[in-house]
């Protein structure tokens, strides 16, 4: 099992986190982590994969090991950093990996990088209206009044708010290492980040007026797609992942008895249809 690298680039003063493993003279696979979470959330997965491709996982400004963005954050500023990472690093065509926020940076991303993604592998990362599930709904309410529902939002970045991100649909609560939340935690209680975070959940209403771009872009591209989910998320539920069918008609739709955060519970499962994915694509 190659060993994985930990370091940081550069991009206009902000040191940004970078987990890398494997040989990167073989294809490369980035992964874009989600809400709150940091490419820690991608150890196991990483693991699974750096026998046979080239991985790299980003945290965005903010997340994880990242310094923050100055002033208020973005979904364009997020993905800006995060699509400069991967040219300073010298990737060349690659597969992105979306999972939750990964979705609206990876897009973001991809739209620009346009003819390097070969392949999109949507893990709980919605491009669709079709997908948003209940627990969206506290936001949908906030973005039309700011003043409703603040107390819920307050919460989605409190402790208890952060543990429902990694449980919500597990099929089994005890498969979910409780250090992950705690570890995510750790980065929203520094100073100013909650506060960073609610920012970006505000932003996150942009994302809805982007889908018809990307659903676009997955039209014109027909990159290979795996949309591989947990069928019990309450924040971005199956329909979502059905719904890429319609944009690439031969996407592939895995849905897998577990929840959010899938990769918990089917590391092993998650990581064969990846690395099949992978291997047609870049056979």
């Amino acid at each position: 099992m190659p060993a994985i690298r930990h370091r940081h680039v550069e991009i206009d003063g902000l040191k940004v986190f970078v987990r890398e493993a494997g040989d990167a003279a073989r294809p490369t696979i980035v992964l874009l982590p989600g809400y709150p979470s940091s490419t820690r959330a991608y150890v196991r997965l990483i693991d699974r994969l750096a026998a046979s491709w080239h991985v790299v996982a980003i945290d965005y400004p903010g997340f994880g090991s990242s310094d923050p963005l100055p002033g208020d954050p973005t979904f364009d500023r997020l993905a800006d950093v995060t699509g400069r990472v991967i040219d300073q690093l010298g990737i060349g065509d690659y597969a992105v990996y979306m999972f939750d926020f990964g979705s609206p940076v990876g897009f973001r991303v991809a739209l620009e990088h346009d003819q390097r993604v070969k392949a999109v592998i949507t893990q709980n990362g919605n491009a669709y209206t079709d997908g948003l599930g209940p627990d969206m709904q506290v936001l949908n309410g906030w973005w039309q009044d700011r003043s409703v529902d603040q107390e819920s939002v307050d919460w989605v970045v409190s402790l208890e708010g952060t543990r429902h991100q990694w449980l919500t649909g597990a099929k089994d609560p005890e498969h979910i290492d409780p250090e992950q939340a705690l570890a995510d935690q750790a980065v929203l209680d520094l100073p100013g980040r909650a506060d960073y975070m609610k920012s970006l959940l505000w932003d996150y209403q942009t994302n809805l007026e982007r889908y018809p771009a990307w659903q676009a872009w997955l039209r014109e591209r027909q990159p290979a797609v795996l949309a591989v989910w947990g069928r019990h998320d309450t924040f971005f539920i199956p329909a979502g992942a059905e719904a890429y069918r319609r944009d690439v008609p031969e996407a592939e739709v895995v849905l897998l008895d577990t929840g959010h955060f899938a990769i918990e519970e089917a590391a092993d499962e998650i990581a064969g249809h990846v690395d099949t994915v992978l291997a047609k694509t870049f056979a």
